[in-house]
């Protein structure tokens, strides 16, 4: 039995590559480059429509899309681009795979796909579809999946804020660290560091929920090995990080709570709305939670890494 992982040079579909190989599985990686993932059999497409992957696809094979535009900012320039890679481009690859009788088909989609109700966990159904470029192109991506009459089995996994890098199950740590993950966590050290400087105190909002690059991996493997069919799950560690608890791991400084700054933050955001001005703080003012709590029950998945102890890692290891 193949796996075919269409988008296979990306953050997540790289090193979901390297998972399976380790694990002696057959891959086929889809991808622009030329080259894939070393052990992988690749199929380069020079553009991502249906006429470029006319034959890819055998009876049993287990289909993963981790392609798509990740960026926001992307989106919002080019929602037409959007629309079409997050959305219309996987749903044909869905009919194509289920004519040739392939297994299933996962989509990687994203919490973004759905705006949740503001510091209240959310599950799969809660919070309103979303409307911007970004998450609407997935939202419409899932509906598009879950409505297929095609005689396939499919399901949708919604990563929260992914990190880290495929360990192997080594420890986390710095060897090998991904350029990407490294940024990201030196980003956010930098940030922290120097507002510690200045004062050691971080509004009281900005919960986020994130998941490790390793446990993600896990729990693809466990949905697609399930027999689930039209199944939403969310992947998320229980624990959840606000801005103190992150700049404290980020910067190895500690960084309190400021109910005064989170209100004076909320005036900021408010003026913002009003004058029509949009802002990362609107992000930072959110607290966006996220329970994985179906996919634990469903499937007994068990997310070992945590978030901070990953900021830690790069801040001791730097």
């Amino acid at each position: 039995m193949r796996w075919v992982i269409v988008g296979s040079s990306g953050y997540i579909g790289s090193a979901l590559s390297r998972y399976l190989l380790a694990a002696g599985d057959t891959v086929i990686s889809v991808s622009r480059r030329s080259e894939g993932p070393a052990g992988t059999i690749h199929h380069q497409v020079e553009t991502l429509s249906l006429k470029d992957c006319t034959g890819l696809f055998l009876a049993g094979d287990r289909v993963i899309y981790a392609a798509g535009i990740a960026s926001a900012g992307e989106c919002r320039r080019r929602p037409d681009m959007a629309e079409s890679v997050n959305c219309h481009f996987p749903a044909e690859l869905l009919d194509a795979a289920a004519v040739a009788q392939a297994d299933s088909f996962l989509y990687l989609s994203s919490v973004k796909a759905v705006t949740p109700p503001n510091g209240q966990l959310a599950r799969e159904n809660d919070g309103q579809p979303a409307t911007d470029a970004y998450g609407g192109s997935k939202w419409s991506a899932e509906q598009k999946m879950l409505a297929s009459p095609a005689k396939i089995r499919v399901n949708v996994l919604r990563p929260a804020a992914v990190y880290g890098e495929y360990q192997g199950g080594r420890d986390a740590d710095l060897v090998g660290t991904s350029p990407v993950a490294k940024k990201r966590a030196m980003a956010w050290r930098q940030k922290f560091r120097l507002w510690g400087r200045i004062i050691p105190r971080v509004p009281a909002t900005g919960f986020r929920s994130f998941v490790a690059l390793d446990d993600l991996l896990s729990a693809i493997r466990l949905i697609v090995e399930s027999r689930c069919d039209r199944e939403v799950f969310i992947a998320a560690e229980p624990q959840y990080c606000d801005l103190s608890l992150i700049g404290s791991a980020a910067s190895g400084r500690i960084m309190k709570n400021s109910y005064f700054l989170a209100a004076l933050l909320g005036v900021v955001i408010r003026s913002l709305s009003v004058l029509g001005v949009k802002t990362g703080l609107l992000e930072v003012g959110r607290s966006e939670l996220y329970s994985s709590a179906r996919l634990r029950t469903t499937l007994n998945w068990r997310p070992l890494r945590r978030y901070r102890q990953f900021l830690q890692a790069v801040n001791e290891g730097s």
